[in-house]
């Protein structure tokens, strides 16, 4: 089976990961690594609930992005694995037992092993390439921290970028149905459009109050609004490109 390609729809697009958690406790901690990358991402998470910025911000092409943690009872349920509890089973049934049996020679077979998961799921403007080059070079090292506590992530993180990059393909997952509502429309246009929407809602409001007479004057309103909300882009779409307003 080949290496996962990321799908595109016109501007847009996606990448998958699935990334095996390492077992056993963190050398030092009584926590496990699962435990450390859940108290990781909950520190992420609660920054994005409070608006505090948290240093995915610097990469501006992310539309969406999330990280969940997979756990064997729930990827298992309706596996009919013994000596697995299902989350929430239908009805209160119980996963019915395998079979049991012996090899030649009477030795029981090796109970099977089951790993929890990170699975990552972004959507990104460009290219994956471009995409994890920014990550690589506008984040920090809590990201690393996270995925440091899955398997085979490199010890330089994602400033060994080529050991980075292969450990992303390694662990990218097929997507089998892609679909952004707004293809053509990159994460800086959209912050652009809601800000100039913004103004002109304040800029409708100034010249037309809902009391009052209309403002006079309008063609030079107008033109102090155009000047106001004139932008321009820097950088984009890639390293942090954002849409700035000139100065004055």
């Amino acid at each position: 089976m080949g290496l996962a390609t990321s799908r595109s729809v016109g501007l847009l697009s996606e990448v998958a990961v699935l990334s095996p958690i390492r077992k056993g406790r963190v050398p030092g901690e009584r926590r496990t690594y699962e435990e450390r990358a859940r108290t990781l991402i909950a520190t992420i998470e609660n920054r994005v609930q409070q608006g505090v910025p948290h240093e995915l911000d610097a990469v501006t092409t992310i539309h969406f992005g999330e990280i969940i943690v997979i756990r064997p009872e729930q990827y298992l349920v309706f596996s009919k694995v013994d000596g697995v509890a299902y989350k929430d089973p239908p009805d209160g049934e119980q996963p019915a037992p395998i079979d049991d049996y012996c090899v030649a020679g009477g030795t029981a077979p090796p109970k099977p092993e089951f790993r929890s998961f990170l699975l990552t799921i972004v959507f990104f403007d460009g290219d994956l390439h471009t995409y994890f080059k920014d990550i690589a070079v506008f984040t920090n090292t809590r990201f690393d921290q996270v995925f440091q506590n899955c398997e085979d992530y490199p010890a330089g993180g994602a400033q060994d970028f080529e050991g980075f990059w292969n450990w992303i393909r390694r662990y990218q997952m097929p997507v089998d149905l892609f679909w952004p509502r707004y293809p053509n429309l990159s994460a800086p246009r959209i912050q652009q459009l809601a800000a100039f929407k913004r103004c002109f809602d304040a800029f409708v409001a100034r010249v037309r109050p809902a009391e009052g007479a209309p403002v006079k004057g309008l063609d030079a309103l107008f033109d102090e609004f155009l000047r106001k909300n004139e932008e321009y882009a820097q950088n984009f779409p890639s390293p942090g490109g954002v849409y700035e307003r000139p100065p004055g």
